[in-house]
């Protein structure tokens, strides 16, 4: 087939992305999981198709034979880097790359790569797992030893109905600088990421068993209070130890708000929270039971579990709550003393006494028809100023 004819009838796969692996370039087709290690000649004519232009295709013929670059461009259609203009324009992956184009190269990337991703079943690999893995990392940091503030032991949350609960949660963004008692604090990093038991599997080990759930019990979030009001404590950084119910401080700190404005990005409405609770996720945990970009998905999930548990664990002590992911990683790398490559923030909730607020000033609401009788309802808090109100609507 002419070249000429070639430039017209094939485009480049629309998801196509070029990375370099120790130096090596591969071709990635993250719609297919596929990657494909090449050479300078066959990215030369990757680039000449994606220059759009017939001459530049032609004048490869000045630098590769014939023969070779035909057996390129065959081979690249084989593969599916290069695909029919037909099937280009009616793409899906053509669409989503459109559609999303304003969240950037990274969020379709990452979606394809991990969409679809097979999935073992204990059964299907624990025998040859159990026998070919390095014995597993620790399921919890403790520090302990150098500095252990024991937290009370959790009290019963019986005296709240769920549903009300439920329909309770409310963000807050009103807080009193009245502060938390230890108890409070206690409950809440319990009932989020505390240890209820431990049992072993078959193959993977003894497993850690919390009220939140995790992929495959390897619970590989940890949890940072930044403490601003609660009696008994300093205002300060600590570490919550999950195995022994206990606190390790991290840095003492005169004023915690500075640093929660610049890692929340001026969002002073949280500034006031008694307890401000950063969740990272520790990597190697994850990593030495799961191979595979869908992983990083689901790191995700369990965060989001767990600040769920601290949400619904504040609504039942009555406290205001929040949460946001609207944060500055390397500050809370800095300042947690974390690398950012085996450990890595991924969110943020917060919990304290809620201000009295002025009457309910928000216009236009208007409750659902399908509410339990006698539900209780909290609702949107009254704005505080001018410029929440713009935020916030």
């Amino acid at each position: 087939m002419d070249l000429n004819i070639i430039g017209n009838e094939y485009r480049l796969t629309p998801d196509l992305v070029i990375t370099y692996i120790n130096g090596k370039p591969q071709l990635r087709l993250p719609s297919l999981h596929s990657r494909i290690q090449v050479d300078w000649k066959v990215l030369s004519v990757v680039s000449a198709f994606g220059g759009g232009s017939k001459e530049t295709l032609s004048s490869l013929k000045s630098v590769l034979s014939e023969g070779l670059l035909y057996s390129i461009i065959n081979k690249l259609i084989e593969s599916k880097v290069l695909i029919p203009v037909s099937e280009h324009n009616k793409s899906e992956i053509t669409k989503m790359i459109k559609e999303w184009s304003e969240w950037e190269e990274p969020t379709w990337f990452m979606h394809l790569e991990s969409k679809n991703s097979q999935y073992k079943s204990a059964d299907d690999v624990g025998e040859e797992f159990a026998k070919s893995a390095e014995p597993a990392p620790l399921a919890y940091k403790c520090n302990c030893k150098e500095s252990e503030i024991p937290l009370p032991t959790p009290s019963s949350l019986d005296n709240n109905c769920l549903s009300d609960i439920l329909t309770l949660r409310r963000t807050c963004r009103n807080f009193s600088d009245s502060p938390i008692t230890l108890s409070d604090l206690s409950n809440l990093l319990f009932y989020t990421g505390g240890i209820l038991f431990t049992n072993s599997t078959r193959f993977f080990g003894r497993v850690s068993k919390k009220a939140a759930p995790s992929p495959g019990g390897r619970h590989s979030i940890e949890l940072y209070p930044v403490v601003n009001y609660c009696d008994g404590l300093e205002s300060g950084i600590y570490h919550y130890c999950q195995k022994h119910h206990a606190l390790n401080l991290i840095s003492k700190e005169k004023d915690v708000k500075p640093f929660l404005n610049d890692t929340l990005y001026g969002q002073d409405y949280f500034l006031d929270a008694s307890v401000t609770v950063f969740y990272t996720s520790v990597i190697d945990r994850l990593k030495w039971k799961y191979k595979g970009s869908r992983i990083y998905r689901i790191m995700h999930y369990e965060t989001t579990h767990y600040a769920q548990n601290f949400l619904l664990t504040g609504t039942a002590l009555n406290l205001g709550v929040f949460t946001t992911g609207a944060i500055n990683e390397s500050l809370i790398e800095s300042k947690l003393k974390i690398d950012g490559i085996h450990e890595i923030p991924l969110y943020v909730s917060g919990a304290g006494n809620k201000m009295e607020t002025s009457p309910y000033s928000r216009a236009d609401i208007t409750l659902s028809e399908h509410l339990p009788e006698d539900v209780k309802v909290s609702l949107p808090e009254s704005l505080s100023s001018v410029d929440e109100q713009k935020i916030l609507g």
